[in-house]
């Protein structure tokens, strides 16, 4: 269902559209676009990737990975179609990105979310991340993120 695409692309671009047009409706304001400070090349090898998940050829779910220092990566603008929602898309697309980071080098992933994202929030707890302080700094976040990574997971 995933595969490596650019971040560019146009089903890309049409999913992250979406996804800032969500946030703003729930309330965010956008301090830095959606690549939050990371450009398109950072999502890309060596140092990165960006996966596009279709149903029945459809562009409906997107997400990054990115290394922040040796053997850590963030996970970046994940987004599934409100469409396909509910139907464990998202739980997927987490998966395939942690693998994503492993293949990268990281034994570590973090991650943010906004301050109401609770299905997000639940998301990733349910999938073993650990509530962490703010790590990077980003206005938009109001939670912060980390799991153990491959054979080192706990």
């Amino acid at each position: 269902m995933f595969a490596p695409e650019s971040a560019d692309s146009p089903d890309s671009r049409r999913l992250l559209s979406a996804y800032e047009q969500e946030l703003v409706s729930l309330g965010v304001t956008l301090n830095h676009g959606w690549a939050g400070g990371v450009t398109t090349d950072q999502l890309s090898p060596p140092r990165g990737g960006w996966l596009l998940g279709r149903a029945n050829e459809a562009a409906v779910a997107c997400g990054g990975v990115r290394l922040l220092s040796p053997g850590v990566c963030e996970i970046k603008r994940m987004y599934v179609d409100p469409d396909v929602r509910g139907r464990g898309v998202a739980r997927r697309l987490l998966s395939a990105l942690e693998e994503l980071g492993v293949q990268l080098g990281a034994d570590v992933a973090r991650l943010d979310t906004g301050r109401d994202m609770a299905a997000a929030v639940g998301l990733y707890r349910a999938s073993g991340y650990l509530e962490i302080d703010d790590y990077n700094g980003n206005p938009d976040a109001g939670w912060w993120f980390e799991k153990r990574l491959g054979s080192e997971a706990g």
